[in-house]
């Protein structure tokens, strides 16, 4: 994570900046620049991917991109006004991620971020992130991917803006991670939505000697049922239980020598409360997880019974891009 002055707009190495909030920066030309419409809530810093080969940038069928001869990244903006709802919108910008990414040559995404606005909402007799799921799903179905063969993934909540999405494709395939104590999100009885939830719980990808391990949004699910809907501190605590759990069953399967969450390079928290903040914060410093990065944004979480959500980065020592 860097502030916005160390950014460079001649970076030929930058893959992405992520701008988090109202940051005029991420309305630069560039198409490494994203701009994801949640609020930080303490440090406003910038989420920087770099390669370290010279990176291509350009737009082309409505994805934003850049690309070095491994690794793509991609940004789609959504308008929902063009389909009608956001089941059929999701549809359609996952067809095209699919698609183009298929066309690069990357045709294996490892992991996807998605924000839209109002996902708690009600819409066509939906929650708006069950049609979210629906249309994910579909998408999905039609590029023939199995349960076996889904990216990680995070879905946020937005306050207001667009639906952005955007991802990372490699040219071959990661390896799909599961966590012990949570069943498959593929596989969760329908009462939570009538498609299921199409992401793994993370995805391991090698480059060369190194690897990186990415984390999808991890929430105070044990099983398949919410816990602790009540205490925000005990869902903090039962997160970072369900992030062990998944690290050490990653680094078991896949020789990462990782062995718990504290060996993570970056966390990132989604808080749908914001005065929640602070106590999380200092829940955070008085963890195991004390030396860790930690980005902490204002965001609605998919179930409305959850009061955050912590997703995770792991970059093995003299990860390459």
């Amino acid at each position: 994570m860097e502030r916005a002055g160390e950014l460079r707009a001649d970076d030929e190495h930058l893959l992405a900046a992520i701008h988090y909030g109202d940051d005029r920066t991420a309305n630069s030309t560039l198409s490494a620049h994203i701009a994801v419409p949640l609020q930080p809530l303490g440090h406003a810093f910038i989420e920087v991917w770099r390669s370290h080969e010279r990176v291509t940038r350009g737009e082309r069928d409505d994805v934003t991109f850049s690309h070095n001869e491994h690794l793509l990244m991609g940004q789609i903006i959504v308008s929902e006004d063009d389909y009608g709802d956001l089941d059929a919108a999701t549809f359609a910008a996952y067809r095209r991620l699919y698609s183009f990414a298929r066309k690069q040559g990357f045709a294996h995404p490892l992991r996807v971020w998605n924000f839209l606005p109002d996902i708690n909402g009600r819409e066509t007799g939906l929650e708006r992130y069950q049609g979210f799921c629906q249309g994910r799903h579909g998408a999905l179905q039609t590029r023939a991917t199995t349960s076996q063969q889904l990216p990680a993934a995070s879905a946020i909540g937005t306050q207001g803006g667009h639906f952005v999405i955007y991802f990372i494709a490699a040219r071959e395939p990661g390896a799909q991670v599961e966590n012990p104590r949570q069943v498959s999100a593929f596989n969760y009885p329908r009462h939570y939505s009538p498609k299921s939830p199409s992401f793994s719980r993370a995805v391991v990808k090698r480059w060369g000697a190194s690897a990186h391990l990415y984390i999808s949004g991890t929430a105070s699910i044990v099983g398949h049922e919410s816990l602790h809907t009540a205490d925000t501190l005990a869902q903090v605590d039962e997160t970072l239980s369900n992030l062990d759990a998944l690290v050490r069953h990653a680094g078991s399967q896949h020789a990462l020598g990782i062995h718990s969450v504290r060996d993570l390079s970056l966390l990132k928290v989604y808080v749908r409360n914001a005065v929640d903040s602070d106590a999380i914060a200092a829940r955070f410093t008085n963890s195991t997880v004390a030396e860790i990065p930690v980005m902490i944004l204002h965001g609605d979480i998919c179930r409305g019974d959850l009061r955050l959500e912590i997703e995770g980065l792991y970059m093995g020592q003299g990860a390459a891009d």
